[in-house]
């Protein structure tokens, strides 16, 4: 999307970070600034994204750069508040935050994992019993849901994990 001059410097985000046990500030520091230059670049990427929706004609790379335009804001919004709450409090996870979970909220996380990952599989199965309609457009519509799926599945276990720790 965006091309990028060739640096000596290595890439921030390849690099080690530091040991967790070093100085808090200084890991969170570097974090905010490999942050912030992540959510630039996706910046400049969107406005790619942007033109090349108001150069085309051609429907289907409207919708497919829309979708990615809309998931870039997503992105966006998100680093943006992650760097805010570095700035403000140093870390997501606070003493106290969170209350007592009960077996019933486990019991429906895991339901919902089980949905999500249900749902992936059978939609690639249709993505792949109808894989050439439009051009094999419908296929992949369905390939970034089955993905997006999987990633709520992830999620919805983070949470899980989350509320077992402090189950009763």
């Amino acid at each position: 999307m965006t091309e990028t001059a060739q640096t000596p410097m290595k890439d921030p985000w390849l690099s080690a970070w530091p040991d967790a046990s070093a100085d808090g500030l200084v890991v969170s520091d570097r974090l905010i600034r490999a942050l912030e230059a992540h959510a630039s670049a996706e910046a400049q990427d969107m406005a790619d994204c942007v033109s090349i929706v108001e150069q085309s004609d051609d429907p289907v790379a409207r919708l497919l750069m829309s979708m990615i335009i809309a998931d870039e804001q997503r992105h966006h919004a998100l680093l943006e508040s992650m760097v805010r709450r570095l700035r403000d409090e140093g870390a997501f996870d606070t003493p106290g935050a969170l209350s007592r979970s009960d077996p019933a909220l486990c019991n429906a996380l895991r339901a919902l994992m089980r949905d999500e990952h249900e749902g992936a599989r059978h939609l690639r199965h249709i993505a792949r019993q109808e894989s050439q309609i439009y051009g094999s457009l419908f296929s992949l519509l369905l390939e970034t849901i089955a993905r997006d799926s999987e990633k709520h599945a992830t999620i919805l276990r983070f949470l899980l994990t989350r509320f077992e720790k402090h189950a009763p």
